[in-house]
């Protein structure tokens, strides 16, 4: 089981960084941008990282659905379904429940977990809480 991050930008590269600061390194995560460079590049690189995982199950967590990345993982899924999910809303909450789980699980299984906690990760105060109480 693998999880490729895909995102616009330095977001992957820097959101697993986080997960790493949290959870450890895990050589089962990689990271693909669409940069200045362009969406050729991208397509390139991000089908050159999945050439080799062929034969493995991967969840692919994107930033934005409708984006570049995602419309890639999505044609790619499209071709190997059996062997991979794609998912859109990338958070660090949902990174790291996948990453501390993705031995455990099944594709399908994770694919769940990831959205639940990237749902229950997007959370604000409650309205009626009373905040100064909170200390700090």
């Amino acid at each position: 089981m693998h999880i490729m991050l895909a995102t616009h930008g330095g977001f992957a590269k820097g959101i697993y960084n986080s997960y790493q600061m949290i959870a450890g390194t895990n050589d089962k995560i990689q990271t693909v941008s669409l940069t200045d460079e362009g969406i050729e590049f991208f397509i390139k690189d991000f089908q050159a990282k999945l050439v080799p995982l062929i034969n493995e199950e991967v969840l692919v967590m994107t930033d934005l659905k409708g984006g570049t990345p995602y419309n890639e993982a999505y044609n790619y899924y499209l071709k190997h379904p059996e062997k991979m999910r794609v998912l859109a809303g990338l958070n660090l909450p949902m990174l790291i429940e996948a990453g501390l789980a993705m031995e455990n699980l099944s594709l399908d299984e994770l694919y769940e977990l990831a959205l639940t906690a990237g749902k229950a990760g997007v959370d604000g105060p409650a309205e009626d809480s009373d905040e100064e109480e909170i200390e700090f």
